[in-house]
């Protein structure tokens, strides 16, 4: 058993029209090809798709792997972030089925155990979209997002992950293409979507 080079956090053009009430509805412009070329050109063992409150994107990429033989070496596993009623995000990686957004954050935990997946607070304190406190009713934490705009938030996260022992990841948060790869996760796992979970 290796360590998996691992993307948690990326969007494609699928995550458009599904963000939350208060967000615009364009996200990204991230074709699939394009995701999948850009994952081999950073030499990722796993890529999770996490478009906003569907899991489109993940099986169109699917369909792409099947009938493209160079991506076969990569695996794509099923996640997504899902809009909270208060608007803030929660990742969830390892469902088969679309959690419904505009839930409350229980709810939405509630729905991603019962399928057996893991759940993560991405940008814990960003200026907007973030869980904050309750990012401890989380499975994981996103101590460092490449994205977030600004020094703060990283930060804060850090010192919030030490003060509360928490289990950590990162996440690259990318919405365009050169940013695929950039925050990546080693990973000591089998490369099965149930190994990688309970890793």
């Amino acid at each position: 058993m290796g360590y998996l080079r691992t993307e948690l956090h990326c969007h494609n053009l699928h995550s458009n029209d599904h963000l939350g009430d208060l967000e615009p509805p364009f996200d990204c412009d991230v074709s699939v090809q394009a995701q999948l070329e850009q994952s081999l050109k950073a030499d990722l063992d796993v890529l999770f798709v996490t478009n906003h409150n569907t899991l489109d994107g993940y099986k169109q990429m699917l369909e792409y792997k099947r009938n493209h033989e160079k991506f076969s070496s990569l695996k794509v596993y099923p996640a997504e972030e899902v809009t909270t009623d208060k608007e803030a995000h929660v990742l969830v990686y390892g469902i088969s089925e679309e959690i419904k957004s505009n839930q409350t954050l229980d709810e939405i935990l509630d729905a991603a155990r019962s399928q057996g997946a893991v759940t993560v607070a991405p940008h814990p304190f960003s200026l907007i979209d973030a869980l904050r406190e309750d990012s401890l009713k989380c499975d994981l934490f996103e101590v460092f997002n490449s994205s977030n705009i600004d020094i703060f938030s990283n930060k804060k996260a850090e010192i919030f992950a030490k003060e509360h022992h928490l289990d950590v990841i990162a996440g690259s948060d990318s919405h365009i293409v050169s940013t695929i790869g950039r925050c990546t996760n080693l990973i000591e796992s089998e490369n099965s979507l149930d190994d990688i979970i309970s890793a």
